[in-house]
C-alpha cells in the first residue's frame, strides 16, 4: 500500500483550504459582530448625530466669524506694536535730548 505523492499534495491542499475556510467563517462572524456593534451605537445615538448635523452649518457660520474677527484683531495689534516701536524711538530722542540740556545745564552751573 502506496500512497501517491498527488494525493497527499490534494489532500494536504484540502486540510488547508479547510482551515482557510474556517478562517474566513470566523472572520466574517467577527466582522458580523463589529458591525452589529456600530449599528446598535447609531441607533442608540441617531438623536444627537441628527442635531450634530443640524447645527453644522451654523457652527460653520461662527467658525467663519470668528476667523475674520481673528484676522482683524491681528491687523490692530500689527498697528499697534508698530505705533508702539515708533513711540520708543520717539522716546529715545526725547530722553537724549533731555540728557544734552541736563548736561548743558550741569556745565553752567558748575562754572
Amino acid at each position: 500500500m502506496y500512497i501517491k505523492v498527488s494525493s497527499l499534495v490534494l489532500g494536504v491542499l484540502a486540510i488547508l483550504g479547510a482551515a482557510a475556510l474556517v478562517l474566513l467563517i470566523m472572520a466574517l462572524m467577527k466582522l458580523f459582530k463589529v458591525l452589529s456593534n456600530v449599528n446598535g451605537i447609531l441607533e442608540r445615538n441617531e438623536k444627537n448625530i441628527d442635531q450634530v448635523l443640524a447645527s453644522l452649518p451654523k457652527a460653520t457660520d461662527n467658525i467663519v466669524e470668528l476667523s475674520d474677527n481673528i484676522k482683524v484683531v491681528s491687523e490692530v495689534v500689527t498697528e499697534t506694536a508698530a505705533s508702539a516701536i515708533d513711540a520708543k524711538e520717539n522716546i529715545e530722542d526725547y530722553i537724549s535730548i533731555i540728557r544734552d540740556i541736563f548736561s548743558i545745564i550741569k556745565k553752567v552751573f558748575l562754572k
